[in-house]
């Protein structure tokens, strides 16, 4: 009767240690990547978002990161703006007539735009094989000749990091 009570008791001291250690974990590691996220922040001349996948929804993700950088203080007062240069097919979402689909995204991107906080720049030649004009995309983003030789300008000649 005495072990059987003793492993009771035993089992809920585990499941509290058990918890304690992985929140011991989780806070940790959480303290040393904003230690280091805002270590980086300081040093760079600007920051570039990395877009890889060339979807919206990374497209709408980076948006939520470069706000989330500059809710949390990082991104304020910086300048240059954060740099976003779109060279894939979500080019086509900073399209005026595409307004209806991308709405979220188009209105985060727009407030960003508007506060400083990033610069939306789309590829020239991308709008070109999409058989698209300047004049179709909404005011707030710019056009650079060649996205990906941008990328490269930012961060190998201007020092940018990514974000």
């Amino acid at each position: 009767m005495l072990a059987s009570a003793r492993l009771i008791t035993s089992q809920p001291e585990r499941y509290v240690r058990h918890l304690s250690l992985a929140l011991l974990i989780f806070l940790s590691c959480s303290f040393w990547s904003q230690v280091g996220l805002s270590q980086e922040l300081s040093t760079a001349p600007g920051y570039l978002a990395k877009l890889e996948l060339n979807t919206p929804q990374e497209l709408h993700s980076a948006l939520l990161r470069a706000e989330m950088l500059f809710l949390e203080g990082r991104f304020q007062g910086q300048l240059p703006p954060a740099s976003m240069v779109v060279h894939g097919p979500e080019v086509a979402v900073f399209f005026k007539q595409q307004y209806a689909q991308n709405k979220s995204l188009v209105d985060l991107a727009a407030k960003l735009s508007a506060l400083g906080v990033v610069d939306i720049l789309v590829c020239e030649t991308r709008m070109g094989v999409l058989g698209r004009d300047r004049l179709e995309l909404f005011p707030f983003v710019g056009t650079v000749p060649f996205g990906p030789a941008e990328e490269t300008r930012l961060i190998q000649d201007e020092g940018f990091l990514y974000f």
